[in-house]
């Protein structure tokens, strides 16, 4: 068979599938939100501790609640965790309805379209806690609890670009990772993200995720959560109601 080495020719139209794999929601904190929960870190000693809880090794590990965080503030930070865990509910269960579609009867496609612009979405938080990391606190590979969990930044130490710029072929200092399958050819199996302050993720609960340690003088504020999603409106699934529908659907266009 003769060999191509000029492989950039174009082979015309073609389409990503995106058949596996979780989704990861990335936002911003609202300034307000911000606000409110750098204020809790600055006086963290007064809330209850929260590390025999957790899997990681750091300085201070409290738990975010109604009592640390009341009225007002707590009701912006539950709002925040709610609409981030509706965004990755949404746009996963819009990746597998891309995929299903694909041989989906046109009775299916019209039943599942007509509905899922119009989620009706219940979330229930059952924890949130603050993180406070110092040089050499790191987090094992774990997972979570719930549905969907996430990770917000508050603060870096001063140094830690000097330190990622300062680490050679494969920086990794303070920053997650998450690891999803095995390793194989054409296959991604980890994700490395840079904190960043401001900056919060969204992913599934069950998705494994490692912390590094980093060097630098100085503290790592972050927070994390567990939430879960319910619809209360029927979305891309079908129900037993749906598929006798498809049914009858396929009978009339016979006769």
């Amino acid at each position: 068979m003769e060999q191509v080495t000029d492989v950039h020719q174009g082979i015309g139209e073609c389409q990503i599938i995106r058949p596996f794999g979780p989704c990861i929601v990335q936002a911003h904190i609202p300034e307000q939100v911000q606000a409110d929960l750098i204020d809790i870190f600055e006086r963290s000693d007064e809330a209850p501790d929260h590390s025999m809880n957790l899997a990681g090794n750091m300085v201070t590990e409290f738990t975010i609640n109604e009592q640390v965080l009341p009225g007002d503030k707590g009701q912006r930070f539950v709002q925040m965790l709610a609409d981030g865990s509706a965004e990755l509910y949404k746009y996963s269960k819009m990746v597998h309805w891309e995929n299903t579609k694909r041989t989906a009867t046109d009775k299916h496609c019209e039943i599942v379209e007509s509905r899922i612009d119009n989620m009706n979405l219940s979330c229930v938080i059952h924890q949130s806690w603050g993180n406070k990391s110092v040089a050499g606190d790191w987090n094992p590979t774990h997972t979570h609890t719930g549905m969907i969990s996430g990770v917000g930044y508050l603060k870096l130490p001063d140094n830690i670009e000097q330190e990622w710029e300062s680490e050679d072929h494969d920086p990794s200092a303070g920053m997650i990772q998450f690891l999803y399958g095995g390793t194989h050819a054409l296959s991604t199996h980890t994700l490395r993200l840079k904190p960043e302050v401001g900056v919060i993720y969204f992913f599934p609960a069950w998705l494994m995720h490692e912390v590094y340690p980093f060097r630098s003088a100085g503290e790592r504020w972050s927070f994390s959560f567990n939430t879960s999603i319910e619809n209360l409106n029927a979305d891309v699934d079908l129900t037993n109601e749906d598929k006798i529908e498809i049914v009858k659907a396929m009978e009339n266009a016979k006769s």
